[in-house]
């Protein structure tokens, strides 16, 4: 997956993940912003999943629900909020995004060291 991390004119930084991966980085964006404490306890949850220590791990956010299990994360809007109008017409019935878990966690872990 590629990707890419910008600030914003106000100074927000912004994630830009390729076509395939695009709602990953609206994710990071805007559920994870700079919410570092968000960011360990994932990073935290997936060593867990790694070493056999949970089953899966489910994180739900303002606009995604992001569920991990095995090596296979998928991102999904939430039913409860509603949805983004860029993403709602391509993903209504499956998840918005996927990718492995080695990419997400490098990506993750990327973002962790951009709003540091």
């Amino acid at each position: 997956m590629d990707f890419e991390f910008i600030t914003d004119v106000t100074g927000q930084p912004l994630a830009k993940c390729d076509i395939e991966s695009e709602a990953l980085g609206d994710w990071l964006s805007h559920d994870i912003c700079t919410d570092k404490r968000a960011i360990e306890s994932l990073l935290y949850m997936i060593e867990q999943l790694k070493n056999n220590q949970r089953p899966d791990v489910e994180f739900t956010g303002k606009i995604y629900h992001l569920a991990i299990a095995d090596d296979e994360v998928e991102l999904f809007l939430n039913n409860s909020q509603p949805h983004h109008d860029e993403f709602e017409d391509d993903y209504s019935d499956g998840p918005a995004a996927g990718c492995g878990l080695v990419e997400f966690t490098h990506l993750l872990e990327s973002w962790r060291d951009f709003i540091n």
